[in-house]
C-alpha cells in the first residue's frame, strides 16, 4: 500500500515526456560515439496522392529555423531538396505531382517506376559492397564503365523519345549528361 501512496504524487508521464526521454537517451549514444547532435523541435509531415495506380508520397520536417527538408518516399525514395520556406515545398510537391500525372499518361509508367526501384536496390548494395569489402580498383573502373554504358543509353533514349513536360527544363537530367563519370 505504501507504494501508492508513494506513485500517487509523481508527475504523470505524457507522450511528449517520453519522446523528449528517448531524443536525450538516442543523444547521448551519438555523442558517445564521437557525433555532433543537434535536436530540433519540428513537426513531421506526411503527405500521399494516387496517381494512377500508384501512390506518391513525400514527408518534410518543419523547423524553427525556416529550413524545410523535403524527401519523396513513394513510388522510390528520393532526397528532393532542402527549402527556406513552406510555399517552396508546397511548390515543389505541386511540380513532382504534376511531373507524375504527366508521366502516369505514358504506357510505360510501370516500367519506368521498375527501373528506379531497381536502381534504388543497386545504390544500396553499391553502398554495402564498398562497406563491407575491400574492393580493387579494376572493379571500381569496371562499374564506372558500365554506368557510362547506362548513361549512353538515357542520352540516346532522350533524343529518341517525346518529350512529355515542357513547362520547364529537367536539370538533373541535364546536369547528368553533361558530367562524365570519368
Amino acid at each position: 500500500m505504501a507504494n501508492r501512496n508513494y506513485y500517487a504524487n509523481a508527475s504523470s508521464f505524457t507522450n511528449a515526456n517520453i519522446l523528449d526521454m528517448e531524443a536525450e537517451q538516442h543523444e547521448m549514444k551519438l555523442r558517445q560515439m564521437g557525433g555532433e547532435v543537434l535536436q530540433l523541435n519540428s513537426r513531421c509531415c506526411y503527405v500521399r496522392f494516387m496517381v494512377g495506380d500508384f501512390r506518391l508520397s513525400y514527408v518534410y520536417n518543419i523547423n524553427r529555423s525556416n529550413h524545410y527538408f523535403l524527401e519523396r518516399l513513394k513510388p522510390y525514395p528520393l532526397p528532393l531538396n532542402e527549402y527556406e520556406s513552406e510555399e517552396d515545398v508546397v511548390e515543389m510537391i505541386r511540380r513532382d505531382l504534376e511531373h507524375f500525372e504527366n508521366a502516369a499518361k505514358s504506357k510505360n509508367i510501370n516500367s519506368f517506376l521498375k527501373v528506379n526501384q531497381e536502381l534504388n536496390k543497386t545504390a544500396k548494395a553499391f553502398e554495402d559492397l564498398f562497406l563491407y569489402h575491400n574492393v580493387e580498383t579494376f572493379h571500381t573502373e569496371t562499374i564506372l564503365k558500365k554506368l557510362d554504358e547506362i548513361k549512353d543509353e538515357i542520352r540516346k533514349t532522350v533524343d529518341d523519345s517525346d518529350r512529355l513536360f515542357k513547362e520547364e527544363e529537367p536539370s538533373s537530367l541535364i546536369q547528368f549528361l553533361d558530367n562524365s563519370s570519368k
